[in-house]
């Protein structure tokens, strides 16, 4: 077979071939038409170039200038591009059904990204193609302000071609586009809200600033396609049936407001390989003036924004602890260990070794483990989640950002477990003592398989 690239507009731009969620254009959508080829999912790219507005002067955007002091805007170092993308979605053409789903897609990317990612990705090839940066100040500098002297209605555009992961694009199986077989497919991202993935450096808005919106341009989808030749046509043709395996991340959202959470669901899910669950402050979620997508630890609230530790944890099923059968009582409760350096003595301020793990593992696989930004520094607890707080500022953590969770892998050779007729759980007993609730963000891979007949329909078995 030979290889060609493909290059797919947009199906939904406006009519100045921009889109924004601002401009009311909250979807993203590409459709790869059926057609006699072969597609390697992976080889999946999405295109184009962004600006950052702080507001309005009329019908021109106002650009985020390098000169607009502490209370400017800008947007998380790690995630880059993959800010914008609050879910993905990949339907099938002919029948409209949804093949995969992921909510919550930047949170998780920024989860993924930090595990599987080392500091010299995120400022060699991720740079480039993702416009991730290494910390705070560079993103700001580099990404999403333009300089001084830039007019109105001419804010510095950042190109970038992002990959997707996901199960289905990232799994390793190729994908016939023959009408016959498994057809077309349409790649949706919705847009993150203006308020959810940019805010202000300081905490601190001002009236310039309240209007600060992205702007999406040259927007394409590129892919990799084999021909199919003559001789291979009827051969293809016949191949109508067939199933394509591959891990795929569902999530749910909740709160806590407790020193004991406990949190159960009825996941449904048979073939269940791990859960990783990755927190946030209620209050930082939508608003210009925090971070939203950092993943730190909970907080309590007022100043000084100290943070909450889980003092003991306890995965669950069906109500019995499960896969670990004991408590895992974390190292908050040694001497000494506190969340500042120098408080009450302390002399380390380092996340419990074996959540970490746990959580790594849960993630991403054991061998990609070697390329990662996790480290004592995204684990420490020396930052306060308050705003403006200098160094101590958890929006400017070094080497990336924090980069806290909790997880659980239940696959020892991708077999997993079966978690459709008992609820899954997790227990956190925490030092959470004031009214400040805690978003929870609970991420779920497991195994589905989608299996097709050729006439137009498919179904999803997870």
């Amino acid at each position: 077979m030979t290889s060609r690239f493909i290059e797919l507009r947009a199906d939904n731009v406006n009519s100045d071939a921009t889109i924004s969620f601002k401009g009311g254009f909250p979807l993203l959508s590409f459709t790869i038409q059926s057609q006699n080829a072969v597609l390697d999912p992976s080889s999946i790219r999405i295109n184009g170039a962004v600006q950052f507005n702080r507001g309005f002067n009329g019908a021109l955007g106002r650009p985020v200038r390098d000169n607009d002091g502490a209370t400017a805007i800008t947007m998380d170092n790690r995630l880059g591009v993959f800010s914008l993308w609050d879910q993905l979605v990949i339907r099938h053409q002919k029948s409209a059904q949804i093949v995969e789903h992921i909510r919550h897609y930047n949170r998780y990317m920024s989860t993924y990204l930090g595990l599987s990612s080392s500091k010299q990705d995120l400022t060699g090839h991720l740079n480039e193609a993702c416009l991730i940066q290494p910390n705070a100040e560079s993103m700001f500098q580099n990404v999403v302000s333009s300089p001084a002297a830039t007019a109105d209605g001419a804010a510095r555009k950042n190109e970038f071609s992002c990959h997707l992961p996901s199960g289905f694009i990232m799994g390793g199986s190729s994908v016939n586009l023959m009408d016959s077989s498994f057809g077309g497919f349409r790649v949706e991202l919705h847009l993150s809200p203006d308020s959810n993935c940019l805010f202000s450096k300081n905490g601190v808005l001002n009236a310039d600033n309240l209007d600060a919106h992205y702007v999406l341009s040259n927007l394409s989808l590129t892919c990799e396609v084999y021909d199919i030749p003559e001789s291979k046509m009827s051969e293809m043709a016949s191949k109508t049936s067939g199933a394509m395996e591959f891990n795929t991340i569902s999530s749910l959202y909740t709160t806590f407001n407790t020193s004991n959470a406990q949190i159960q669901y009825d996941v449904g899910l048979k073939n269940l390989q791990s859960a990783f669950v990755t927190f946030c402050p209620s209050e930082n979620i939508n608003t210009l003036s925090a971070n939203g997508l950092a993943t730190t630890y909970p907080s309590l609230k007022g100043a000084p924004g100290s943070l909450v530790h889980n003092t003991r944890v306890q995965f669950l099923k069906g109500g019995s602890k499960y896969p670990l059968d004991y408590d895992v009582v974390t190292n908050k409760t040694l001497p000494k260990n506190t969340d500042i350096t120098g408080v009450n003595g302390g002399s380390f301020v380092i996340s419990d070794p074996q959540l970490a793990l746990q959580f790594a593992e849960a993630v991403i696989p054991e061998y990609m483990v070697s390329r990662t930004s996790l480290s004592s520094k995204t684990l420490n607890r020396d930052y306060f989640m308050t705003n403006g707080a200098a160094v101590s500022d958890y929006k400017t953590q070094i080497d990336g950002g924090s980069l806290f969770g909790i997880g659980i892998r239940y696959s020892q050779f991708n077999s997993g477990q079966d978690f459709s007729r008992e609820q899954w759980g997790l227990s956190l007993e925490n030092s959470q003592v004031t009214d400040n609730p805690t978003s929870v963000f609970i991420y779920y891979k497991a195994k589905t398989t989608i299996v097709f007949d050729g006439s137009g329909s498919i179904q999803v078995l997870a």
